[in-house]
């Protein structure tokens, strides 16, 4: 990741060389606390009150606290097959905690390129659109 962000910042662009490191040392923990066998940096979101650090991981195994396959569903895919394939983790900036985030059936990508709503940085947040969305 350091020599990436090298090149960035050659083209103008990047966190800077703390900030990079940071990020890195907090992706390997990240690696380590989850037992991920592939890790990536996604990317960076921008939010109107704070912003993301995006990661896609291939996490093995089920998911304990997100309970059993069968309430969630038939339409809803595996852990590791379709929409559902890598999972993704989030943090506010390089010192935080990286969240989880749920995992989605095909109909919530749907619903979800029918709207149009402002990232906030608050992942707790509800919203209030047409059509509504449920996730």
């Amino acid at each position: 990741m350091l020599a990436d962000s090298r090149v960035f910042q050659w083209a103008g662009v990047g966190f800077g060389e703390q900030e990079t490191y940071r990020l890195q040392k907090s992706i390997k923990k990240l690696a380590t606390d989850t037992q991920a066998s592939d890790i990536r940096f996604f990317g960076k979101i921008l939010g109107t009150k704070q912003d993301y650090y995006v990661v896609e991981a291939t996490v093995e195994g089920g998911d304990d606290e997100e309970g059993d396959d069968e309430e969630k569903g038939p339409e809803f895919e595996l852990k590791g097959s379709g929409v559902n394939k890598f999972t993704y983790f989030v943090a506010a900036n390089s010192l935080a905690d990286w969240a989880k985030l749920p995992d989605l059936s095909p109909q919530e990508i749907e619903a979800s390129r029918q709207i149009k709503v402002s990232f906030t940085g608050d992942l707790e947040r509800n919203i209030y659109t047409n059509p509504f969305f449920f996730g």
